[in-house]
């Protein structure tokens, strides 16, 4: 027996297991086959069913696409070579991998039906037409081969009339005709797979599109049920329903951009480098569904949360199972939840969409249908690391984060705020600790607080616990601890814990907060300026005294001179007084951060639209800075309404606009204007004066080095204005105007 030669050889039946073995439902067949058709190139898909409501002979389902069709070549090299797939190593235009990369996707037909009519034509090519009779292959014989069944594909140009009504003439595409079907589907079985296909369908960018028909079902008025576009409702909708993160990894796999969402409003969003080497490409959002969202939940969906699945997975535009299936926990959210149900969340509390954009084979579709493979890509996403936890976890850490906002972030009710109010100190001091949530000991950075949302927030929570209290008082008052029921019981326990939490908050706030802000301030100020020493930014803040204190000096011997006039006006001594007395209580403020007495102040940063910051205080120094606009009008202009939200110190921001005008004054100006505009590219910030030019003796952007000047000053007040502009992310630069004058311009890049 030596010598001999044996190789596999592939039984008839081979098709019983690929098509109805291995394809799990009737509906996971259908889904296999649209893939099929966006791989293609087609942008719709029109499944219509026709008397299926029985099942069995006569019954009809068609699915037609308007890709780019197959040609006769196509269909015995390709579509009949089982396993064979020319999409594996090849990319759909934008780049992306093909969904179906198996080459067995058309076994779907066999799954749903006995019969198979394929029609199919190229762009300029002729129709091509195959008929297929699956029982052809269901034979017990060990010796007949799944080869030895002959196909015969027919061509003609083109279709005839009346020849198949399935089969609508086009540029090019393919119809599957199936018939005898295998299964009935009646309403029950329709309603499934639509829900299904809404399920399938994530197309934020409206360039695909389902069609699903049935003749067959139809309400009582005799119209059908079922002949429309399939939408997927809930995305459009369910962002404003519910507490959400929102979060993206670049397609460049460098940043990660996270937002969380109060009922449809960012109130918080951040930037950190990303950490996992394979991710990149990747958006996903996660909404917590309280009892409220669940009822919108099914007011948008018509199914309840637990039936319609958890967080979804999506592969190149396609769902992958059995992620998210409503029995399915692949993120094990469950079990953490099991270990403390108050502080986690669970599948029956959350819904979420991961959207992978693959370009690399990252991830890899498994066979069987099953998800993907388990590999250092999905682990980084989902998985356990190599310590055994699975916090570290992409998904997981998007989860934390919005546990810790859910529970403890909309938890600001057990702080007692200040004045009646929270303040800025303690909104970041819960920020804070929910930003740290995700970074896992990275850097995080842009971070942008929505304040006033926040302090509404917190303000309904104090109002609803304020109100909860006094009914527990009023429900408990006069019962004897024996008599209080069950309900009674939980709630003194709530307070209770309320309250221990409070205190807890408050030690944090006081002690961990505080020091974090100071020295993080500090350094800000002056540690991490690598363009400027301590004794710089000191001379700049002196610089600034020195500029209020000529300013007080001016007023007051404008007021010596009025009191020494035979008359004088009374509003107009005033006026001084008032411009002197503002000066004052800035060289104050401004001397505690010199001597630092209080770094608080110029650490106060606020999350405000700056070019409405601007306007007010051009409006405040028109109203008290009589020393400047007794010579020089000034005037604020925002033609285009353009707005700019920055987290900003408004010290730095008054200190800026300050030098900046007094430059101006310096130069003789007699009008300035401030003006606020944008362009495609830019946001602008211009401060435009009609005094003298620029000097022929620096270069402009060498009036920015400290010590430069072009009059008798120190040359600080320019350098130190491109330091704030450059702390907050903008360009600064100098001009002369055409028309005279001299244009002072900050510039933030869209």
């Amino acid at each position: 027996m030596t010598g001999q030669k044996f190789s596999f050889r592939a039984n008839i039946r081979l098709k019983d297991i690929i098509g109805q073995g291995l394809i799990q439902n009737s509906n996971i067949a259908i889904i296999e086959l649209i893939k099929n058709a966006k791989d293609a190139g087609s942008r719709k898909v029109e499944i219509v069913f026709r008397r299926a409501e029985a099942g069995g002979p006569g019954s009809v389902l068609v699915i037609r696409d308007f890709g780019k069709g197959m040609s006769v070549t196509d269909i015995s090299g390709k579509w009949l070579n089982i396993a064979y797939s020319e999409k594996r190593n090849s990319r759909r235009s934008g780049g992306a991998y093909y969904a179906g990369e198996k080459g067995i996707g058309r076994f779907s037909c066999d799954r749903l039906g006995k019969a198979l009519d394929l029609y199919t034509k190229t762009k300029g090519g002729e129709w091509t037409a195959l008929r297929i009779d699956w029982p052809s292959f269901e034979v017990d014989d060990p010796d007949r081969q799944i080869s030895d069944v002959e196909l015969f594909p027919r061509t003609f140009p083109i279709l005839l009339p009346g020849e198949n009504p399935d089969v609508a003439e086009a540029v090019s595409g393919t119809t599957l005709v199936i018939s005898d079907l295998r299964e009935a589907w009646g309403l029950n079985e329709l309603e499934r797979l639509k829900k299904e296909l809404e399920r399938f369908i994530i197309d934020p960018e409206g360039q695909f599109s389902i069609h699903l028909k049935s003749e067959d079902v139809r309400d009582k008025d005799g119209n059908l049920v079922f002949d429309g576009q399939i939408e997927n409702k809930l995305l459009s909708r369910i962002d404003e329903k519910t507490i959400a993160i929102h979060s993206s990894i670049s397609n460049d796999g460098s940043l990660i951009h996270t937002e969380i969402h109060h009922f449809g409003e960012v109130i918080l969003s951040f930037e950190s480098d990303n950490r996992y080497s394979e991710l990149k490409g990747i958006k996903a959002q996660i909404h917590y569904l309280s009892q409220g969202a669940k009822v919108s939940f099914k007011s948008i969906t018509g199914y309840t949360s637990t039936d319609y699945g958890s967080i979804m997975l999506f592969l190149n535009g396609f769902r992958v199972l059995p992620y998210g299936e409503p029995n399915d926990d692949w993120l094990r959210l469950n079990a953490k939840k099991a270990q403390g149900n108050a502080r986690y969340l669970g599948t029956r509390e959350v819904f979420g969409l991961v959207e992978i954009t693959d370009d690399n084979r990252a991830f890899v579709p498994v066979t069987s249908r099953e998800g993907v493979a388990r590999n250092l890509a999905f682990s980084q996403l989902s998985e356990l690391e190599s310590d055994g936890s699975v916090d570290g976890a992409y998904l997981i850490t998007l989860v934390r984060t919005l546990e810790k906002y859910v529970v403890e972030g909309m938890d600001w009710d057990r702080i007692a705020p200040e004045n009646a109010d929270f303040s800025y100190e303690e909104i970041l001091s819960a920020i804070n600790g929910i930003v740290r949530s995700g970074s896992k000991g990275g850097q995080y950075r842009n971070v942008v607080v929505n304040e006033s949302k926040l302090r509404e927030i917190a303000r309904q929570k104090v109002e609803e616990l304020q109100e909860f209290v006094s009914n527990l008082l009023e429900r408990v008052a006069d019962k004897d601890v024996y008599d209080l029921t069950k309900a009674d019981r939980r709630d003194l326990k709530r307070y209770v814990e309320r309250h221990e939490a409070a205190l807890v908050a408050k030690t944090e706030i006081a002690d961990a907060y505080r020091d974090h802000a100071k020295t993080e301030t500090k350094r800000r100020l002056f540690a991490e300026s690598g363009r400027s020493s301590d004794d710089r930014r000191l001379e700049e803040m002196q610089h600034l005294v020195g500029l209020w204190t000529q300013q007080i000096e001016d007023e007051l011997e404008g007021i010596l001179l009025d009191l020494a006039a035979p008359t004088f006006e009374k509003d107009d001594i005033m006026s001084r007084l008032r411009s002197a007395h503002a000066m004052t209580k800035k060289i104050n403020k401004l001397s505690a951060v010199i001597t630092r007495a209080n770094f608080n102040f110029i650490s106060d940063n606020i999350s405000h639209d700056i070019f409405e910051f601007v306007d007010d205080y051009i409006g405040d120094l028109v109203t008290y800075r009589i020393d400047l606009t007794r010579k020089m009008s000034i005037g604020f202009v925002n033609r285009d309404g353009t707005k700019l939200r920055l987290n900003f110190s408004p010290l730095e921001i008054s200190m800026l606009l300050d030098n900046a005008l007094a430059n101006s004054k310096k130069f003789k100006a007699s009008k300035v204007t401030v003006e606020a505009h944008s362009d495609e590219a830019f946001r602008y910030l211009d401060i435009i004066d009609d005094g003298s030019p620029l000097t022929d003796k620096y270069l402009a952007e060498d009036l920015f080095n400290a010590g430069i000047t072009t009059t008798t000053g120190s040359g600080i007040g320019l350098s130190h204005i491109k330091e704030i502009a450059t702390g907050r992310n903008a360009r600064v630069s100098i001009f002369s105007n055409n028309i005279g004058g001299t244009t002072l311009r900050l510039s933030w890049a869209k």
